[in-house]
């Protein structure tokens, strides 16, 4: 369950900034879902379906925290604690491609993260297995 939920959050990363590029904007939206900050990491988002992502982990985190409150803490602990590396960024027209693995607790995942620029800033449209 631990590792369900931070490949589903994600990974580790800065404070989010108009200046961010496409790395750094997916370390920020993936500290946000990994600390709980669902309006932060929904201001990171462009399409609909992302927004949907993060209503649907807000909800399945809330039912956790309900179901359990002692193995949620040691599953945000272990979340929070989770790193994730870039492993290369690529460009299609005006979207970025950004790959990227995350380990938490030993185990690692390897995500891809597709970005567009919205009123200057970048903004995660999709989130999906690397393939």
């Amino acid at each position: 369950m631990l590792f369900f939920l931070a490949c589903l959050a994600g990974c580790w990363g800065g404070e989010r900034s108009v200046e961010m590029g496409p790395a750094e904007t997916v370390e920020a939206f993936c500290k946000a879902v990994n600390a709980c900050q669902w309006e932060e990491a929904e201001n990171l988002c462009d399409s609909l379906s992302m927004k949907e992502y993060i209503e649907s982990q807000k909800q399945a985190w809330a039912r956790f925290e309900k179901e359990d409150e002692g193995a949620a803490k040691v599953a945000r602990s272990v979340m929070e604690s989770s790193t994730v590396t870039i492993k290369g960024m690529s460009k299609d027209e005006d979207k970025r491609i950004v790959t990227y693995t995350i380990e938490t607790d030993g185990l690692s995942k390897t995500k891809k993260a597709i970005l567009r620029k919205e009123e200057g800033a970048w903004r995660v449209e999709t989130i999906t297995e690397a393939d």
